[in-house]
């Protein structure tokens, strides 16, 4: 059973003070998103949450998500939680799957599109879906030729 915010590796501290300040492009997401997940890699969905000013809310990571359409699940229970919140902010989000000697999957460029719709639904902002393999993070938006939504906030 997938468990939520859980890091078992708490012996090392970690070193955050040369992550940026805000999250206001692919590269600068992928710089959390390797400094957040477990070494080694296993597979583990983890979730930027933004506001409007790109700034970090939370990150959320769920390990046990051996399933690739486990980024579906999260990524639903995300923005029920971020459309009912009383938070006043508009909230963007940046997930990653990470897969442990995995590759590109048939199916990923549809994911992208149901997260997206997904978001869209519940007023948030999908910036961008990673897969990191071997500390390497490619977009299955890129699969469909779809351009990045890194844009100033």
């Amino acid at each position: 059973m997938p468990t939520f915010c859980r890091r078992d590796d708490s012996s090392e501290a970690l070193d955050l003070s040369s992550l940026p300040r805000t999250v206001d492009s692919a590269e600068a997401a992928i710089e959390v998103i390797l400094t957040a997940m477990h070494h080694p890699e296993r597979a583990e969905i983890i979730a930027l949450v933004l506001g409007a000013d790109r700034r970090g809310r939370t990150i959320v990571i769920v390990d046990g998500t051996d399933s690739p359409d486990a980024v579906l699940d999260v990524m639903e229970l995300l923005v029920q939680a971020a459309a009912s919140s009383d938070a006043h902010f508009d909230t963007s989000l940046v997930l990653a799957s990470v897969r442990p000697g995995g590759a590109p999957l048939p199916g990923d460029a549809d994911r992208w599109v149901e997260l997206d719709e997904l978001a869209e639904t519940f007023g948030c902002e999908l910036l961008d879906w990673f897969v990191v393999n071997d500390g390497v993070a490619w977009c299955p938006r890129d699969v469909i030729a779809e351009p990045p939504r890194w844009s100033s906030p």
